[in-house]
Parts: C-alpha cells; structure tokens; sequence
C-alpha cells in the first residue's frame, strides 16, 4: 500500500470516527427532547435540526478535513 493510499485510509477513517461519536452524543439530546416536549409541529422541528447538524458537521468534515 503506498504512502497516499494509507493517508486516505487514515483520513477516511478518523471522519467515520468524528460522525459516529457526533450521533453518539446527540443521541441523548434527541432523547431529552422526546421525552420532554409535546409531540407537535416544533418538537419535529427541533429533531431535525439535530439531524441537520450531523449532515453538516459530516459535509464540513469531509470538505475541510478535520484537525
């Protein structure tokens, strides 16, 4: 395996690392905010919000690479 073959691999892999550990701990908040609010038009709102912050925070990781 050459030089650039293994930094993709590495690359890749700490990206699948950041976005399992983001749904990991956005888990509990989507959980509190089931258990806590009324199901209505604004708790479905605030569910996707918290789904649209791990697509964006998975697009930036994959766009600008991670530190």
């Amino acid at each position: 395996m050459g030089i650039e073959e293994e930094a993709k691999r590495l690359t890749k892999a700490k990206q699948e690392k950041f976005y399992d550990e983001l749904v990991t701990l956005l888990l509990p908040a989507k959980r509190h905010i089931e258990s806590h609010l009324y199901d209505s038009r604004l708790r479905e709102r605030a569910l996707e919000r918290l789904d649209d912050v791990a697509i964006i925070a998975r697009f930036a990781a994959e766009l600008f690479k991670l530190k």
